[in-house]
């Protein structure tokens, strides 16, 4: 017999019929439900975007309203996994008595009417006083949540201001929507494609108020997106596609304030919104990488740049030549470890007439006379032989080539970028690779990031995958989760063959998921753990099975001393120590 009823309508009585159709008791403590740390840390990676605009923009006004009351500001995943907190600390500890901590799973149909799963479940604000929790164990604390969404209308999370006793009124549920609202302008503007930003109002106070339309648009004036109060502003102007002189000339309504900038000169901008934007979508290794190596280009300095086979050293040094002094002069490649041994030589140094036995009877410029004035990029440098090695070094040192057979010097002005997976210190080691030109080739070195490593897999796969998808397709988020925890030996060359075969294979579909990737590809990404939902369950029941077995021998095998501290009865404490096998039947 349950303790409470409710005679309320609408939502909160829906929610409690829920609950009660769940199987859950109000005077009973539900199960915690906590992913392992290994999932809880693959959540938070896909979620680093949300956590960083919450700690951005939330957190400061968290801190300033309710930073010195037993209060936290809660941040979930968009399936009511919480993956962060802040707060009071002695709270947070109270807290942890029922599982409203990271890691831990809230949705209504686990834990009862709660602001969390209830505003999950009901996609809108809600608060939760006290009494209002269904379970009787929940109701020392009042808590506001609200949905957080994303420039696509998309669901990403939920935000939560959870307090002990006190009565969640107007004011807090006002400031858990201006903390949405700032969150979610802060995601609007850091999207790959945006290269400027309008702010607009009817009067100019509102400008940076948080509360002010906001018009994202790309480098070429496209606008691609705009939150809502553009919406309410504009009603019945479509934006999306069209260009910025649309917005700035629709004065149908009441005159509008407008305020534009480069987001790109904003100064809590991410860095990866620069020129090498076309190279990575957010990994910082990249993007110092670039940096780096766009302040020696021009200076006379060679540049080596280390990296996994297929990490996209080829693309790197494109990039690099189409922003430099000489983008407008060769870029001349030379793959070293493509070339016969015999031939290496008179095909960098050039040749004369005649010079031997089937030699082109006007002779040959060589790659090296090619890039003058412009780049030359000796990719896998370090399978170049060692007489080559020689050569190669007396024209880096006197910018004078003297082509095979002939008695005649050119003199060359090149900017010099070399390339190699391997190690080159070790080659020097071993007798491989010449010292004094391993010296003369990293005047700077940079190393570019495994595609494992990278920070931004995510926005990159999805990129990869536009490229070529023939439709508007999307990648189901299991095949997403099982592409990102793949190794990928082959780097983006792989990545890039993979979607490349399976978006054409598969043009008809609307949703790629692992059954339509070619053999070949599917088996590797399947030896991949992937989390299902079934995975999840299992994983789970580990942790709750690795608590109770903690839990058991810390009490010295006392069973009521487990029952009290894990809130479980004693029958159901014996039979989960039965089934773990530390009580025989």
């Amino acid at each position: 017999m349950e303790l409470q009823t409710i005679q309320s309508e609408g939502w909160l009585a829906s929610s409690w019929q829920r609950s009660s159709n769940a199987g859950l008791k109000q005077i009973k403590k539900p199960d915690d439900i906590n992913v392992s740390n290994t999932l809880l840390k693959e959540r938070r990676y896909l979620a680093q975007g949300v956590i960083e605009a919450v700690k951005q923009c939330a957190l400061p006004l968290f801190s300033q309203v309710l930073a010195r009351s037993d209060s936290r500001l809660i941040l979930t995943d968009a399936e009511g996994v919480i993956l962060a907190t802040w707060g009071q600390e002695r709270f947070r500890e109270k807290l942890t008595e029922i599982a409203l901590e990271s890691g831990a799973c809230w949705q209504e149909r686990l834990k009862g009417t709660n602001a969390i799963g209830t505003a999950l479940f009901e996609k809108k604000a809600i608060s939760i006083i006290g009494e209002q929790h269904y379970i009787k164990h929940h109701r020392f604390i009042s808590c506001s949540a609200s949905p957080l969404f994303n420039h696509l209308g998309e669901l990403v999370g939920i935000l939560d201001v959870t307090s002990e006793q006190s009565k969640h009124d107007v004011t807090t549920q006002l400031l858990v929507q201006n903390m949405v609202q700032l969150v979610e302008n802060y995601l609007l503007t850091q999207i790959p494609e945006g290269a400027l930003q309008i702010n607009l109002a009817h009067n100019e106070s509102v400008l940076k108020s948080g509360w002010q339309g906001i018009v994202i648009a790309d480098e070429n004036g496209q606008i691609v997106a705009h939150n809502q109060v553009v919406s309410q502003l504009m009603p019945e102007v479509a934006l999306v596609g069209e260009q910025i002189e649309t917005l700035l000339h629709s004065q149908q309504h009441a005159p509008l304030v407008f305020e534009k900038y480069n987001i790109g000169q904003k100064a809590k901008t991410k860095k990866w919104l620069s020129a090498s934007s076309e190279l990575h979508f957010g990994d910082n290794k990249v993007e110092q990488a670039w940096q780096q190596a766009n302040k020696i280009i021009g200076s006379g300095i060679s540049l080596l740049i280390l990296g996994e086979t297929g990490v996209g050293k080829g693309e790197f040094v494109k990039a690099l030549h189409k922003r430099s002094a000489r983008s407008n002069q060769p870029l001349v490649t030379v793959n070293c470890g493509a070339l016969p041994k015999d031939l290496l030589e008179s095909e960098l140094f050039g040749y004369a007439a005649g010079a031997f036995t089937g030699a082109n009877k006007q002779g040959y410029l060589g790659r090296v006379r090619q890039a003058d004035k412009g780049i030359l990029f000796l990719d896998e440098i370090g399978e170049m032989p060692l007489e080559a090695q020689c050569r190669l070094l007396s024209v880096l040192q006197d910018k004078i080539v003297l082509p095979v057979g002939s008695t005649q010097q050119y003199p060359v002005d090149i900017q010099v970028i070399a390339a190699t997976h391997q190690d080159l210190s070790q080659l020097v080691a071993d007798g491989h690779f010449r010292q004094d030109l391993y010296y003369r080739l990293n005047g700077l070195v940079v190393t570019l990031p495994s595609l494992h490593q990278r920070e931004d897999k995510i926005e990159l796969i999805r990129s990869i995958h536009a490229k070529h998808k023939l439709s508007e397709q999307k990648l189901s988020p299991s095949l997403m989760r099982l592409l990102l925890n793949y190794q990928w030996p082959g780097n983006l060359r792989e990545l890039d063959s993979l979607l490349k075969v399976t978006s054409l294979i598969a043009s008809d579909v609307e949703e790629l998921s692992i059954e339509h990737v070619p053999d070949h590809f599917a088996k590797p990404l399947a030896d991949q753990t992937e989390h299902t939902r079934d995975d999840i369950e299992q994983d789970l029941n580990t942790t709750l099975n690795s608590t109770l077995i903690d839990t058991y021998h810390a009490h010295n095998g006392n069973v009521s001393k487990v029952s009290r501290v894990l809130g479980i009865s004693r029958n159901t404490v014996y039979r989960k120590l039965k089934r773990v096998g530390l009580l025989k039947s």
